[in-house]
């Protein structure tokens, strides 16, 4: 029976300026960051790069998506796969039959994006768990009903806050990265033209770790 498996926790670097490449072909853009070198992915208006090269550790040359060549550049992300604590990261996840072990904050996040997903009553051995999200995504919305479907998603992240919260409370053996201290939403978006659902989700652990989950339905 396939799950929701995590994961990646992306590390986003720091982007200092980014310039459109004139006469360049395909339409590129030039990234100036840091550690730069340590990246492998680069998401332009929140879509991956179709090739890009690393010049040096501050300095990228990155092709715009082609659906995005004719568009204005309002976003760039290079993001590296080795987490690191005084970095600011994202979350991705998948579905997939087996699960890799996990510790740490990466174990924190995968506990919270399964949770919030799962519905209540799936589950035979604990009927009341479940953030609930899956039962609103695919819905058909109307413009009118996105405010409701942002209001749903926010209750569904705080339910599984809260739920989490029981669950370890009386649990002293839980590592300090691997213990729930916040969950919070910071945006919600919903686009009615694609169906789109986006959440940005800000996971913290007692340790002081955050990981910040970027959501897309």
């Amino acid at each position: 029976m396939n799950d929701i498996k995590i994961l990646a926790i992306k590390d986003v670097l720091q982007v200092i300026q980014v310039r459109l490449i004139p006469g360049f072909f395909p339409v590129s853009v030039e990234i100036v960051g840091n550690k730069l070198l340590q990246a492998d992915e680069v998401t332009i208006n929140d879509l991956p790069s179709p090739e890009f090269v690393k010049m040096s550790n501050s300095k990228i040359i990155a092709q715009l998506p082609i659906s995005q060549a004719r568009s204005s550049v309002r976003k760039v992300s290079v993001l590296a796969t080795s987490p690191n604590p005084n970095r600011r990261s994202i979350l991705r996840f998948e579905a997939g039959p087996t699960f890799s072990k996990l510790k740490g904050l990466e174990k924190l996040v995968q506990q919270f994006t399964k949770l919030l997903l799962q519905t209540p009553g799936s589950d035979a051995f604990a009927p009341t768990l479940g953030g609930g999200l899956q039962t609103i995504i695919g819905q058909g919305v109307s413009r009118k009903h996105t405010q409701g479907l942002a209001a749903s998603l926010v209750s569904a992240v705080n339910r599984t806050r809260d739920q989490i919260f029981s669950l370890q409370s009386n649990d002293s053996r839980i590592p300090p990265d691997e213990k729930l201290l916040r969950a919070d939403t910071q945006g919600v978006g919903f686009d009615p033209n694609t169906t789109t659902l986006a959440a940005r989700v800000s996971i913290g652990a007692i340790s002081g770790k955050q990981a910040v989950a970027n959501l897309t339905f």
